[in-house]
């Protein structure tokens, strides 16, 4: 399920060695996020942004101790932005990956990202070799 804000995955995919490849250029900054996708309902609310009044639904506090049922049968979506540029002239892009293609995605998702970070690869150190000639004073 994707709509018309986020991209198919494998146009995102397509769109990662770009970004990378204009922020090697330009030498600035690519942000990457990932996170859960909560879909808003403005009408009835949703319980997880009321950690006020609500605190059993703060996740910060609810991670500590939930134990994680084997058999649970409830699946969620997964939110991965990209962006690079500053407020005025900040480009973006993100995608919702099924829990059915996460797999996939996150194999093809790596490789890009790896592929783009170039600046990163340690470069190998040059042994010094000694010259024949020696200068003793």
């Amino acid at each position: 399920m994707v709509d018309r804000r986020h991209l198919e995955n494998e146009e995102f995919l397509t769109k990662v060695p770009q970004f990378f490849h204009i922020a090697n250029e330009k030498h600035i900054t690519v942000r990457l996020s990932t996170k859960r996708l909560v879909i808003h309902d403005s009408v009835e609310g949703n319980l997880e942004f009321d950690a006020v009044n609500r605190p059993h639904y703060d996740v910060s506090q609810k991670s500590q101790n939930v134990k994680v049922d084997d058999n649970s049968k409830e699946t969620y979506q997964l939110l991965v932005r990209m962006a690079y540029g500053s407020k005025a002239q900040k480009t973006k892009c993100s995608t919702v990956v099924n829990s059915d293609n996460l797999d996939k995605f996150w194999q093809d998702y790596s490789n890009a990202v790896k592929n783009g970070m170039t600046g990163l690869i340690k470069k190998k150190k040059k042994s010094k070799t000694k010259s024949g000639k020696t200068h003793k004073k």
